[in-house]
C-alpha cells in the first residue's frame, strides 16, 4: 500500500512516519508542504492513501486542495485528514472523509484510523462509479462525446451543443450527489456565479439545466491547447511565450481576485494558449469559502506549473525571477507588463533595423544621381563640412548645458526615501553635434584615450555604426528613414561603452540610476516630469509609431525629436526628454557599485537602461521602469545618453 503523508511538524513527522512504515506492506512517502506533495503527485506511480493535515499553516493550499489533486490523479485513493484545528464549517470541504484530530494523537491511533479509512467505503461523492453517462448519450440539446475530468463533487464532459453544432464542456454534479440538498444548493450558486463572471480570457458559462434528474451546466471549450495537452506533446515555449501565457493567467486571476471571487486551484488542464499565443482560463471560480485564498502561494504554484514547458536559458531565467519576486496577483501583471513592454521594445528596435537593410538592398538610384548630390553638397556646405566642422543654415548646434540638482530626499522607485548629495546633469540628451565634437576631438588626438579599463579589446573605435550618412544627413538638415534630422538630434547607436568614453571626454560620467530617476521625478516622485497627470502629447513616446514612418500624430514625432524643441517633457529641475523621446544609458544603481545582475542570467552584471523612447508606448510607471540591456555593447536606434558631475560645470572643460 501507498501512502503519502502530510504533516507540517518536523518533530512529530519523523516518529509517525516510522510508525506507518513498520506496517508491513505500507510504503509511506512522508513531506512538510502541500507544494511537496502536489510535486510528489507529479510523478508517482500509483497512491493508496493520502493522509493530510486538512489546514497545514494559517495561510496557503490546504489539504482540501491537496485531496482533490490526489483524486484527480488517482481516483480510486483513500484519504485521511488529520486537524489541529476546529474545522466547524468545513463539512462541505470535507466531504465525508475521515477525519483525526491531533491532540496530538498516538501513533497507534493514526494506524488504527488508517487501517479504518482502508476498511470503510469512501463517502458518496467519491465512490468510482462507470462514467454516469456513456458515449453518445443525450442530455437535453446536449450529445456527450467522452469524460474529460472528474472532481470531488462533478465530473466535465466534452460534448456538442446539437442545435448549433457548438462543441462545449459539459459539467454535471455527480450522481451521488444529486439527491442531497447541500450538495446540490452548493453546486447551483457556483454556476450562478461562474455566469455573473464575464473576461475575454475566462471561459464563459454558456447555460445551466437539468434532464432526468442530472443536474449540469455547459461553458466553453478554449481556443487551442491546455498545459497538460502541451507537455504530453513534449513541446517547449520560448521567454516570449511564456510572458505572453502568464501576463493572460494573471490578468484573468487579478480581474476576479479583485471582486472577491473565490477559486479552487488552477490545473494545467485549466490553463490553455492558443494559436497567436494569447492565453485564457477555465471558469474555475466559486463563491467565497470560510477561508480565502493565499495569493503568493497561488502564483507560485502557477509559475512551478509552467515551469516543464520553459524551453532555454531566458525562458527559465524569467521564471527564476518571477518566483524569487514573491508576487500576489497584481505584481505579477504589472512584471509581466514590465517584461512584454521590454520585449516589445526589442522587437521594433530588430524592425526599424531590418526595414534599413532591406531599403539599402532595394536602393536602384543611378550613379550619376548620387554624383549629382554630392556635388551639390559640396557646393552648398563645401568639403569642411561634411568632416563636421562647419554648421549649415538652420538650427545651431547646441551648446551643453548642466542643470544643478540640489542635496536631500526625494523619492525612488515606488515607495523608498532616499538622500542624495548636490549633482550635475545635462539638462538634454547628448546631442549629433555634440557627439560629432567628440569624434572630431578623437581625431585630432589619438594617443588620447577615455576607454573604460573594462572595455573589450575588440572594440577599437567609439563611432557608431552608419555614422558618416548619418552626421551628413544631421548637418543638412535632411531626413532619416523618414524622419526630420539635424545637429540637435540625440546621438543613438551608442553602445555603454561610447557613452562612458563621450562623458569620461568632458571629464564628466554617466548618472546613476538614482540620479537620473531623482532629476526625471522631482523629491516628491511625480509618475511623469510634468506632475501625476497623464498627457500623451507632453512626450514623445511610442503610442503614434508607425514602421511604416506615417506616425507622429499624437506627439509630432515618428522617430526622434529635436532636443530644443518646446516640450512639456520637462522635469521639476527643468531637465527634458526624461519620459520619452530616446531611453538612456545609465551607470549602476548606487555610485562606485557594479552594474546589477541580469535577471535571465544571474552571474551576468549589465548595466540598465531608463526612460521611454519614441516607439515605446506610453505607460504610469516609465520613470521607474528598468530595462536591462544584453550587454554593454549593445545599441539601438531608440537609445541615447546623458551625462553627470560631481562639480559645478564651470570647473569642468568646454
Amino acid at each position: 500500500m501507498t501512502i503519502l503523508f502530510l504533516d507540517a511538524n518536523a518533530a512529530t513527522r519523523g516518529p509517525r512516519t516510522d510508525a506507518l512504515q513498520r506496517q508491513a506492506g505500507w510504503n509511506v512517502h512522508s513531506v512538510s508542504s502541500v507544494m511537496e506533495a502536489r510535486s510528489w503527485l507529479n510523478k508517482a506511480p500509483s497512491l493508496d492513501l493520502l493522509i493530510t493535515e486538512a489546514i497545514p499553516s494559517a495561510s496557503g493550499a490546504t489539504g482540501f486542495d491537496l485531496r482533490d489533486d490526489a483524486l484527480g490523479r488517482f481516483p480510486l485513493a483513500r484519504v485521511l485528514f488529520t486537524t489541529r484545528y476546529d474545522l466547524t464549517g468545513f463539512e462541505s470541504q470535507i466531504a465525508g472523509w475521515p477525519v483525526l484530530l491531533d491532540g496530538p494523537y498516538s501513533e497507534e491511533k493514526l494506524i488504527a484510523k488508517v487501517d479504518a479509512a482502508m476498511t470503510n467505503p469512501p463517502p458518496p461523492c467519491c465512490v468510482e462509479l462507470p462514467p454516469s453517462i456513456t458515449r453518445g448519450a443525450m442530455l437535453g440539446n446536449y450529445q456527450v462525446l467522452e469524460r474529460l475530468t472528474q472532481e470531488t463533487e462533478s465530473e466535465t464532459y466534452r460534448a456538442i451543443q446539437v442545435t448549433v453544432q457548438r462543441p462545449v464542456a459539459l459539467v454535471m454534479l455527480k450522481p451521488g450527489l444529486q439527491s442531497q440538498p447541500e450538495a446540490l444548493e452548493g453546486f447551483r450558486a457556483r454556476v450562478r456565479l461562474k455566469a455573473s463572471i464575464s473576461h475575454p480570457r475566462i471561459a464563459p458559462l454558456y447555460e445551466a439545466g437539468e434532464v432526468n434528474g442530472l443536474l449540469f451546466y455547459t461553458r466553453e471549450l478554449p481556443r487551442g491547447r491546455n498545459l497538460e495537452e502541451l507537455q504530453a506533446a513534449k513541446e517547449h515555449l520560448t521567454e516570449r511565450k511564456i510572458a505572453e501565457l502568464l501576463f493572460g493567467v494573471a490578468e484573468a486571476m487579478q480581474y476576479a481576485v479583485e471582486r472577491g471571487y473565490h477559486h479552487r486551484r488552477l490545473y494545467p488542464r485549466d490553463i490553455y494558449l492558443d494559436a497567436e499565443n494569447q492565453a485564457s482560463i477555465v471558469n474555475i471560480f466559486r463563491p467565497a469559502g470560510s477561508r480565502p485564498r493565499a495569493e503568493k502561494e497561488e502564483v507560485a504554484a502557477l509559475l512551478e506549473l509552467v515551469q516543464p514547458l520553459a524551453s532555454e536559458g531566458k525562458a527559465r531565467g524569467l521564471l527564476a525571477t518571477l518566483a524569487d519576486a514573491g508576487h500576489d496577483w497584481s505584481g505579477l501583471l504589472d512584471a509581466l507588463d514590465d517584461v512584454r513592454d521590454a520585449m516589445r521594445e526589442r522587437s521594433i528596435m530588430r524592425r526599424i533595423e531590418a526595414e534599413e537593410i532591406s531599403a539599402a538592398k532595394k536602393e536602384t538610384t543611378p550613379w550619376w544621381v548620387w554624383a549629382g548630390a554630392a556635388a551639390a553638397l559640396i557646393a552648398v556646405f563645401g568639403l569642411g563640412n561634411l568632416a563636421g566642422i562647419a554648421t549649415p543654415k538652420g538650427s545651431p548646434a547646441l551648446k551643453q548645458e548642466m542643470v544643478q540638482i540640489p542635496a536631500g530626499p526625494f523619492v525612488y522607485q515606488k515607495k523608498e526615501s532616499l538622500n542624495l548629495p548636490t549633482f550635475w546633469i545635462s539638462k538634454h540628451e547628448v546631442t549629433i553635434g555634440q557627439y560629432g565634437d567628440f569624434l572630431a576631438a578623437l581625431a585630432k588626438h589619438p594617443e588620447k584615450s577615455f576607454d573604460h579599463a573594462d572595455q573589450p579589446k575588440t572594440k577599437t573605435t567609439h563611432t557608431p555604426p552608419k555614422w558618416a550618412d548619418t552626421y551628413a544627413a544631421a548637418q543638412a538638415g535632411a531626413t532619416y528613414n523618414g524622419q526630420a534630422i539635424g545637429l540637435n538630434t540625440p546621438v543613438t547607436q551608442v553602445d555603454w561603452w561610447d557613452a562612458y568614453a563621450y562623458a569620461a571626454w568632458r571629464g564628466q560620467r554617466l548618472p546613476t540610476e538614482q540620479e537620473w530617476e531623482k532629476a526625471a521625478r522631482g523629491e516628491k516622485g511625480f509618475s511623469f516630469p510634468w506632475g501625476n497627470k497623464p498627457d500623451k502629447t507632453a512626450a514623445n513616446l511610442g503610442d503614434d509609431y508607425d514602421a511604416n514612418g506615417k506616425g507622429g500624430t499624437v506627439d509630432g514625432y515618428n522617430l526622434w525629436a529635436p532636443v530644443d524643441r518646446k516640450t512639456l517633457d520637462v522635469s521639476p529641475y527643468g531637465i527634458c526628454d526624461m519620459e520619452g523621446n530616446v531611453s538612456e544609458w545609465t551607470a549602476s544603481e548606487r555610485k562606485g557599485e557594479p552594474w546589477p545582475a541580469h535577471p535571465d542570467y544571474p552571474d551576468l552584471r549589465v548595466p540598465v537602461v531608463r526612460g521611454g523612447h519614441f516607439a515605446l508606448k506610453g505607460t504610469n510607471d516609465l520613470l521607474i521602469t528598468r530595462y536591462f540591456a544584453e550587454s554593454a555593447s549593445e545599441s539601438t536606434l531608440a537609445r541615447g545618453f546623458r551625462t553627470a558631475s560631481d562639480s559645478p560645470p564651470a570647473a569642468k572643460k568646454k
